[in-house]
């Protein structure tokens, strides 16, 4: 299913560690490694003695490295695509004169202005990639914020099927270690649907993917007297997944859809939530749904969240 794969990596020991999970993913053909160094920044280049090329040869040679890394990946038979983008704009150097100007080349893919978040949407679209795998954390991003800015920017702007890797802190204190991050991604999948036909769209890609043990299928309802169709529903869902799973269980949640969906993942102890992008509110304005992006923001275990079809 998803055989081209957009990794955004910013050189930060999370995203490298991230990169390892792409050896679960079925069918991967291609990886495609993207950096956006943000040369509109004062603070990354002031690092660098003002300097372009200092700035990119750094990101060149890392990007480099993490490709390598990936290549021993490479069982899984998939090839690495590398891509370095460099944000610019006008701006003065520590001296107030004006820096000289970028031009394009070979080596240089310049992005006017906008963001990272952009940035990574924008290439995901051009690549067709199928898939964008990112960590939930950057560099700099304080423990106990769950979802950093760039991952949250691709995941209201993007089209492109998303996954969100994050790790679990284990210990407290200095010593803190992380739990693997992609510890069988897909041993224990929690589906969730509205049973609208944009929330169905989890269900619908499932099928495509193979080697999952156990399913989880649930569904949140606002009053009691909608426990009897939801659970036939569930059940009917269960058995069109019959064969994917040696488990398949049904659950039906009364309450804020949100809050249930990220209580009984935690109670259950899901290697993945998987879950439509958006439900019976579903709109091509609106890139995500309010309980699918409060899910991803908030959810200690790894998101995966399926678009609609393009087009």
């Amino acid at each position: 299913m998803f055989k081209k794969i957009l990794v955004p990596t910013d050189f930060s020991s999370y995203a490298h560690r991230m990169q390892d999970c792409l050896a679960q993913m079925p069918g991967v053909e291609e990886v495609v490694l993207v950096n956006i160094v943000d040369g509109s920044n004062p603070m990354n280049l002031e690092g660098k003695g003002w300097s372009y090329d200092s700035l990119i040869d750094e990101a060149q040679t890392r990007l480099a490295e993490q490709a390598e890394h990936l290549s021993h990946l490479g069982v899984k038979g998939f090839s690495v695509k590398q891509i370095l983008k460099i944000i610019v704009q006008p701006m003065s150097g520590a001296d107030g004169v004006d820096m000289k100007r970028l031009k394009p080349s070979s080596r240089l893919n310049l992005i006017e202005g906008g963001s990272i978040g952009e940035a990574i949407v924008k290439t995901a679209a051009e690549e067709n990639a199928s898939l964008i795998c990112m960590g939930a954390q950057g560099k700099g991003l304080i423990e106990g914020m769950l979802l950093g800015s760039v991952s949250t920017e691709v995941l209201r702007m993007s089209q492109t099927n998303l996954l969100i890797i994050r790790h679990k802190i284990l210990n407290e204190g200095k010593g803190r270690e992380k739990e693997s991050l992609c510890r069988d991604i897909f041993s224990r999948v929690l589906i969730t649907s509205d049973f609208s036909p944009a929330g169905l769209e989890a269900i619908s890609a499932i099928k495509n993917l193979k080697g999952i043990r156990e399913i989880l299928l649930a569904h949140v309802i606002s009053k009691e007297e909608e426990f009897d169709e939801a659970a036939k529903k569930l059940n009917l869902l269960r058995e069109e997944l019959k064969g994917l799973s040696g488990k398949i269980t049904v659950h039906v949640l009364m309450g804020h859809a949100a809050q249930e969906i990220l209580s009984l993942a935690l109670k259950q102890d899901v290697s993945l939530i998987m879950m439509g992008s958006q439900g019976k509110s579903w709109s091509r304005q609106i890139r995500v749904g309010s309980t699918t992006f409060d899910v991803a923001r908030q959810a200690l275990s790894p998101v995966l969240v399926i678009r609609p079809p393009k087009g």
